[in-house]
């Protein structure tokens, strides 16, 4: 039976192929792409938590400047 993946063999040099060489930069390269995009999504739903606090501080008080107006009126 032929083994579907088998160790990356060194040269005489003692240095892996160039091709799987090539691949682990590009797999690592692609761990990295993705922490970064991880971390930016993780920033962008952060602030978008924060705008919400901002947003529901803003309603809190003009319902809290509608309320005294209304009480003014009565």
């Amino acid at each position: 039976m032929t083994r579907l993946f088998t160790r990356a063999r060194a040269l005489p040099s003692g240095r892996p192929r160039t091709r799987s060489a090539a691949v682990i930069r590009r797999l690592h390269a692609a761990r990295r792409s993705f922490d970064l995009s991880v971390l930016a999504l993780r920033k962008a739903a952060l602030d978008h938590v924060d705008l919400q606090d901002l947003a529901s501080l803003a309603l809190q008080a003009n319902l809290t400047r509608l309320v005294e107006r209304l009480g003014a009126d009565a």
